[in-house]
C-alpha cells in the first residue's frame, strides 16, 4: 500500500514544484491575502479533491471522500493573517525569537495538499474522510480552527481520529508546545498623573522602569516543564494615554508576552503580575491586569474580538495514535524522533489542548525559518510522511496491487 503512495507522491513532483515557486514568489500581506487564498483552492480544485469550500473565517478546506463514514483524519496548516496596519503575522514570538519568513507557513499548506492528493491518486480505500484544511491565525489568536469545529466540524468532532500538524517540525513528529498569551498591566491614579509632562515633568519611561526591571528579575524565576522548557516573559509594548485623548483618567499599560507550562494557568499569572505591580506602586495608584483582546475583521465581513491565547498542550508518547504514526514512519525511512515545538504556537492547542483530539506535528523546514526557500524534496518527503500517517490511521488494507497496477 506504501509503495503505491509512494509512486502517486513521486508523480505528483512536477505540478508541486510549479505550486511551490508560485507559493515562493507571492507576496502575502493584508492587500493581497483574498488572492492568496484563491490561489490555494484553485489549486486543490485542479488536483480534483472531492469537495473544495472556504468559510466565513477565511479557511479553506478540501475533502477525500472515503469508502465508508467511519473515522476522519485531518492535515492542518494555516495561513497568517495580518491587522490592518501592523504587519503583524499570527505568530508570538518569545525574547530572541527570529521573526518566521513566509515560507514558513507554506511549507505546510503545500505538503498538506499534496499528501491529500496523492491519497486520492492511489485509489486506496478510506474507512474515513481525510480532511485537509488551511486555518486562517491573527495577532496571535487561533479564530480559524475554533471557527471550523464551531461550523463545518461541530456535528463531525466524534468522529475525528486524529490530526496531523503540517507545520515545520524538521521532518520529526513534535507532541506539543508550551501555552502563549499576552496580558497588559494597566497603572492609573497619581503616578500616571506624575508622568505627564506638562504637569510635574516627571520622565514617563523613567515611572515605568521599576515595573519592569520587576518583571524581568521575574523572568528568572518562572517554572520549569522537563518535556516543553521553561516559562519565559518578555516586555512587549509600553505607552501612556493622556487625559487629553478622552475622558478616562491618564494611564499607562504595559503589555507583556508570556509563554506557560501546563501547571501553570492564566488567572495566576494575571493575579501574580498584579502582586508585582502593586509591591512597586503600593500607594496612590489604581492596578489592573488583563489579557490583551483583539478586534478582528475578516476580508469576508466576519467580525470577532479574541484574547491572545494559546494553551500549552502535549500528546502522550504511547497514545495509540502517536505509536501508529511513529511505526508508519520508521517502515517508511523516517527517524521518527519525537521533540516539541520552541518558538511557535500551533493548533494543536485547541484540537488536543480543548477538544482532546490526538494530535501530532509533521512537517517540513525549520519552525523558525531566515532563508524564505522551500526545498522541493523535503517537501515531497513530507507529503510522504504525512499521507503515510494518515493511511496507517485510516486507511484500509490492500493486497495483490503493485504501483503500476492503480
Amino acid at each position: 500500500m506504501y509503495d503505491i503512495f509512494e509512486g502517486k507522491v513521486k508523480g505528483l513532483r512536477k505540478p508541486m514544484s510549479r505550486f511551490s515557486e508560485k507559493m515562493r514568489q507571492f507576496d502575502v500581506n493584508e492587500q493581497s491575502i483574498a488572492e492568496f487564498r484563491e490561489l490555494i483552492i484553485e489549486e486543490m480544485e485542479r488536483l480534483e479533491y472531492d469537495f473544495v469550500f472556504d468559510d466565513q473565517a477565511g479557511n479553506i478546506i478540501g475533502i477525500i471522500k472515503g469508502l465508508t463514514q467511519g473515522e476522519d483524519l485531518m492535515l492542518v496548516s494555516h495561513m497568517d493573517l495580518f491587522r490592518a496596519g501592523t504587519g503583524r503575522s499570527g505568530y508570538f514570538l518569545t525574547q530572541g525569537d527570529l521573526a518566521p519568513s513566509p515560507s514558513t507557513f507554506k511549507v505546510g499548506i503545500i505538503s498538506s495538499i499534496y499528501s491529500g492528493a496523492a491519497i486520492k491518486n492511489s485509489l486506496i480505500p478510506l474507512n474515513g474522510d481525510i480532511i485537509v484544511c488551511c486555518v486562517t491565525r491573527a495577532e496571535g489568536c487561533d479564530l480559524g480552527i475554533r471557527h471550523l469545529f464551531e461550523r463545518f466540524l461541530l456535528k463531525r468532532t466524534s468522529k475525528i481520529k486524529g490530526a496531523v500538524l503540517c507545520e515545520p517540525t524538521g521532518l520529526k513528529v513534535h507532541l506539543g508546545h508550551r501555552g502563549r498569551l499576552q496580558y497588559e498591566i494597566v497603572i492609573g491614579g497619581a503616578i500616571a498623573e506624575n508622568v505627564v509632562p506638562n504637569k510635574r515633568g516627571v520622565n514617563m519611561l523613567g515611572s515605568m522602569f521599576p515595573l519592569i526591571n520587576e518583571l524581568e528579575k521575574v523572568s528568572a524565576t518562572l517554572p520549569h516543564d522537563t518535556t516543553l522548557g521553561d516559562a519565559t516573559l518578555m516586555i512587549h509594548d509600553v505607552h501612556f494615554r493622556d487625559t487629553c485623548l478622552g475622558e478616562r483618567a491618564p494611564e499607562f499599560r504595559v503589555a507583556v508576552d508570556r509563554t506557560f507550562v501546563p501547571f501553570e494557568n492564566p488567572e495566576a499569572i494575571l493575579e501574580r503580575a498584579r502582586s508585582i505591580a502593586t509591591a512597586v506602586y503600593p500607594e496612590k495608584s489604581s492596578i489592573a491586569t488583563a489579557l490583551v483582546k483583539n478586534k478582528i475583521r475578516m476580508q469576508t465581513g466576519l467580525e470577532t474580538v479574541m484574547t491572545n491565547e494559546f494553551k500549552p498542550w502535549l500528546i502522550q508518547a504511547n497514545d495509540p495514535f502517536v505509536l501508529a504514526s511513529l511505526e508508519v514512519l520508521r517502515e517508511n525511512g523516517f527517524s521518527a524522533d519525537t521533540e516539541c515545538w520552541k518558538r511557535i504556537v500551533t493548533e494543536g492547542s485547541y484540537i488536543c489542548g480543548e477538544l482532546h483530539i490526538p494530535a501530532i506535528g509533521f512537517g517540513a523546514g525549520s519552525e523558525v525559518s531566515q532563508d524564505g526557500g522551500i526545498r522541493l524534496d523535503e517537501l515531497e518527503r513530507a507529503a510522504l510522511g504525512q499521507g503515510s500517517i494518515a493511511l496507517r490511521n485510516i486507511g484500509m488494507p490492500t493486497f495483490g496491487w503493485s504501483c503500476d497496477e492503480i
